[in-house]
């Protein structure tokens, strides 16, 4: 019932198109039919002979057509690849047929072809049998696998010397078509075949493309790579489709873009990525191409785009567009119709202004040169096309008047469906398909690549609306269609067929023992198969063959080249084991052969490329006198900065000394949703003393509204932000969203107020050699260098104690993870941040505002809910997710938090116990003894110098630090520049310490700092 609706549905589709198409165009398949009824009359065919071959079946349209030309033609022959021994040849019926059977579907079309004939009223001469595939004559071990490779009891035979057939497994589809490259120079060379006796056929060619255009061309092999290509990969298209979808998409980045790179626009590349940057860096948006304004995104302190130039550039690229928006669809009538013919011209027009035709014949002259005839034939069978097309849009849509929008549509798909085919520019050359394309008549040696389960011989497809019940019920109605899925499947042993009987004298085949992704691939069961026919047949392990290969097996520069890498390489020589002196001498040999091709006129280029290669070690060092340079005799730093260094001084170097930057984006990263936290608090708290209020006394409500004053004025005054927040809804959600964090945090960090005796007196306070507010923090180096640190602190609490001005430091951090105190960190120099803060303020103090310091703390801004159970929830009604994390001197605890009397405190890291007071729990507790605390600073100011003694020597390498499973590769940005590899590079490795740890070696005096790299 179901097929029947179905059938029913696509009968009415069927019946209305060919209704639109009558009178005007003719159907593929109406073509053959007309084609059927021409026959009869066409006087060359009458009693010509006719040969078929080539097939394994025909169409319905096809037969029938075929039924014309047999009766017509004095004589046919049809050829068909069968086993005659399964089929009654002279009385074949279907219903006899095995659907499972390997002849399958050649036997189904002999059939079809016996009762065509006997319809047809002709006379079926006795079939020609042919017994002993000629192709086979000279090797009997592919004649074996032609006649037995799916018999179940075959017969087993040996292979010869010659070995002519192998089976070889690769790591990887890269190595896979490296080896096969090498066979084929070796056959070429050592047998004298010609290129053009060799095919290479993979089942997935779209996988290994690649691999062979780079391998294939680095040995100098000639190739041809047999597929069609899709006419909407051409720059052309490209060019056209981005172009309307720009105009009528409301000049979105990414359309305008993929417009400028087709390189058909007139505009240089280095324009375009300038352009590009521009406009990521500050969220242009569609309304910013269109507007008659200049572009003025950037604010002052910018230096890194000339707008001058931006904007140049942007009214040469939106010129063309907005005249062609103009044609097409106006900005004050978007819903434009116009006919065809009109379209045509305008698009034309569009790119003859561009100097598109021109453009195109300087790159086939440019392929010419190159004697690159398929780019050639490429661009030339494109131009017919592309020309037809349009022409074909005319006759279609005549008399009609479309949309842009409809028209974009409609040749888009015209794009996509029409392809390129190709023939072989020169005669002599490897070919390289897939099964079904493979046609070649002479080969004599195949090399069968990606024989894997899902691959080989083709992978199957399910798709479309109809199912197999749908079809099986069609074929019982006389109404053939497509083959079911079991005919597909069966249909898959015929091609493996047609695989392995391609070649007359070697055949290979090979597959990948692993994906790209690393995950393993299962062989195909043919390969079982195939074994089974031979006693001596085992797979053979690529990898092991190409490290034992010998230098007199070389046939080119490009094998030579990895052959002496890979033997002479520092891990082959690590892992040579007990084939050590073998290989000594063998190695021996290979480097006075290197030496040989480093010293040859011709090959010296060559030997200098593995001789870079072999003793690359991945080292970096920069020359002290360059150093001296670069930082002359004071050297400016920040903490952040010396904790890169200690990090790994390779980062240190890329960021702060060549000042590499990632490409700016217009989009809210957590490093920019900090600056909003910190500006928008910076400036509540200087409101606050501005009005003379203070956060303890000040009421909750009253706090809130001034917070959300200054969140309005930072949106608006901040550029950036600012920027940021007009450009869409979500945008301003994520900073009302962030605002509403902002007020949880100020209402904690009024609690911790209320809680002691120090208040918030300054924030965003700095400490540098010119303007800052702590005035300049300078250390003394060897050899009279200086060192002035730079820093920011974000808020400074001061409490007058017995007379004296002594202030607590808070820095903000956005997330609870990273506002913690680690001493490790600290010992080795990765985060000194709160030390560095508290010497700056003891060393440069203003005598009448602070005399001395107590402590620093990190503090979060971002806190998330803690998951509990229901009944926990009581408990934690009462907890404080914002609590300060750091250090400090513990005679001040009750000036810091006058609540708590017993355990741990609310608002900050340390323990009160009836033993040991405020420094209960010492070796988890930020409280620290007075003693311990002076050494905690002067150990800081130890391992500053030290560190600054580092870079000044010009240390700069590739040794990033490893403690415990952290390590600083990880969400690294330069990792792509400084190319780390495990297997090359060593890591500093760190081993955590703890709070009495540090404090034992600081007593020692101790500092880890000379050791470390």
């Amino acid at each position: 019932m179901l097929a029947g609706l179905k059938f029913a549905d696509v009968g009415l589709v069927f019946a209305e198109y060919l209704k639109s198409i009558e009178g005007r165009f003719l159907d593929p398949d109406v073509q053959l039919n007309l084609a059927r009824k021409a026959v009869a009359e066409a006087d060359f065919i009458k009693g010509a002979k006719l040969w078929v071959d080539g097939f394994a079946s025909f169409t319905a349209s096809e037969l029938a057509l075929l039924a014309e030309l047999m009766k017509t033609a004095a004589e046919t022959q049809i050829a068909l690849c069968l086993d005659s021994a399964n089929l009654d040849l002279k009385r074949p019926n279907a219903e006899s047929i095995d659907p499972i059977g390997l002849f399958e579907p050649t036997e189904r079309t002999y059939t079809e072809l016996v009762e065509l004939i006997n319809e047809c009223k002709l006379k079926l001469v006795e079939p020609i049998i042919l017994e002993e595939p000629v192709r086979f004559a000279g090797c009997k071990e592919l004649a074996h696998i032609e006649r037995n490779i799916f018999s179940i009891s075959g017969r087993r035979l040996k292979i010869g010397n010659r070995k002519s057939v192998r089976i070889a497994a690769a790591p990887n589809a890269r190595c896979e078509v490296q080896f096969v490259a090498r066979q084929i120079l070796k056959l070429v060379r050592e047998k004298d075949y010609r290129y053009r006796d060799i095919a290479v056929i993979a089942s997935d060619i779209e996988r290994y493309e690649h691999y062979i255009r780079a391998y294939f061309d680095d040995y100098n092999l000639p190739f041809f790579i047999d597929k069609r290509k899709s006419l909407n990969q051409h720059p052309v298209v490209q060019l056209i489709c981005s172009a309307l979808d720009v105009i009528t998409g409301g000049f979105s980045g990414g359309d305008v873009f993929a417009y400028l790179k087709t390189d058909l626009v007139p505009i240089e590349r280095f324009d375009v990525d300038m352009l590009e940057n521009y406009c990521l860096a500050f969220g242009v948006r569609g309304s910013d191409w269109t507007s008659g304004q200049d572009w003025r995104f950037a604010g002052q302190d910018e230096e890194q785009f000339d707008e001058r130039r931006i904007n140049q550039i942007r009214l040469k690229v939106s010129e063309p567009l907005l005249k062609l928006r103009e044609q097409l669809c106006p900005a004050d009538d978007l819903a434009k119709k116009i006919n065809a013919d009109e379209f045509r011209r305008i698009i034309f027009d569009f790119l003859d202004k561009l100097e598109v035709p021109e453009t195109l014949e300087n790159w086939i002259e440019q392929a010419g040169e190159r004697e690159d005839y398929t780019t050639i034939d490429e661009h030339r069978q494109f131009y017919d096309k592309f020309v037809d097309m349009f022409s074909e849009l005319v006759e279609v849509f005549a008399g009609q008047e479309l949309t842009v929008e409809d028209y974009s549509a409609i040749i888009k798909s015209a794009f996509s469906q029409l392809m390129l085919a190709f023939i072989p520019p020169t005669l002599d050359q490897v070919l390289v398909g897939s099964i079904e394309r493979s046609r070649h008549p002479d080969l004599k040696a195949v090399f069968l690549i990606g024989a894997t389960q899902k691959q080989f011989p083709v992978p199957v497809n399910y798709s479309g609306i109809l199912t197999d019940d749908d079809r099986c019920a069609a074929e019982s109605a006389d109404f053939a269609l497509a083959a079911t899925t079991s005919q597909t499947l069966a249909e898959r042993q015929y091609l493996t067929y047609i695989a392995f009987t391609r070649a007359s004298e070697f055949m290979c085949i090979t597959y990948p023992l692993a994906n790209e992704k690393g995950s393993a691939e299962v062989r195909s069961q043919f390969i079982d198969n195939l074994e089974s026919l031979f006693d001596n047949l085992n797979e053979e392990s690529i990898a092991a063959e190409q490290s034992d290969e010998l230098p007199e097996r070389i046939y080119n520069e490009a094998e030579l080249a990895d052959l002496l890498c890979s033997r002479l390489g520092a891990e082959w020589q690590r892992g040579k084991g007990a084939k050590g002196q073998r290989d000594k001498g063998t190695n021996d040999e290979l480097g006075e052969l290197l030496d040989d091709i480093c010293a040859d006129e011709q090959l010296g280029e060559i030997g200098a490329m593995v001789r870079s290669a072999i003793n690359y070690e991945n080292l970096a060092h920069l020359d002290k006198e360059i150093a001296g340079k670069l930082f002359g005799r004071q050297i400016k730093s920040s903490a952040t900065k010396l904790g890169d260094f200690a990090a790994c001084p390779y980062k240190y170097f890329a960021e702060h000394i060549l000042e590499l930057q990632e490409r700016k984006e217009s989009k809210l990263e957590p490093l920019d949703i900090g600056r909003f936290y910190h500006s928008v608090l910076d400036s509540l708290l200087k409101q606050l003393n501005a009005e003379n209020k203070d956060f303890a006394t000040i009421d909750d409500k009253e706090l809130l509204e001034l917070l959300t004053e200054q969140e309005a004025k930072i949106v608006q005054t901040d550029t950036f932000i600012s920027n940021f927040s007009r450009h869409s809804e979500h945008n301003k959600f994520i900073i009302h969203s962030a605002g509403e964090v902002l007020e949880d945090c100020v209402l904690a960090i009024a609690q911790m107020v209320r809680a002691g005796r120090f208040r918030p007196i300054w924030s965003e306070i700095k400490f540098d050699e010119e303007y800052g507010q702590l005035g300049k923090y300078e250390l003394m180096l060897s050899d009279n260098h200086s060192l002035i640190l730079r820093g920011k602190i974000d808020r400074l609490d001061i409490a007058e104690i017995n007379g004296e001005k002594i202030a607590i430091v808070f820095d903000y951090k956005k997330s609870k993870d990273k506002a913690s105190f680690s001493w490790s960190k600290f010992y080795y120099g990765l985060d000194m941040q709160l030390p560095i803060y508290m010497s700056a303020i003891r060393q440069r103090g203003r005598a009448d505002e602070i005399q001395d310091v107590a402590g620093a703390f990190y503090m979060p801004i971002e806190v998330s809910p803690k998951k509990s159970e229901l009944d926990e929830l009581p408990k934690k009604a009462d907890s404080f997710g914002y609590k300060a994390n750091g250090i400090f001197n513990g005679e001040f605890v009750q000036q810091l938090d006058e609540k708590t009397t017993a355990g741990w405190s609310k608002f900050y890291n340390f323990r009160i116990t009836s033993k040991n007071k405020q420094y209960g729990d010492y070796g988890k507790s930020g409280a620290l003894r007075p003693g311990d605390f002076e050494k905690v600073l002067e150990f800081t100011e130890r391992k500053i110098i030290q560190l600054a003694e580092q870079i000044l020597s010009g240390k700069i390498d590739i040794k990033p630090y490893k403690l415990g499973k952290e390590r600083p590769c990880t969400y690294c940005k330069y990792k792509s520049l400084c190319r780390f590899d495990w297997q090359i590079n060593d890591y500093n490795s760190l081993v955590p310490v703890g709070k009495t740890e540090v404090l034992k070696r600081i007593e020692a005096k101790e500092v880890k700092v000379t050791n470390l790299f």
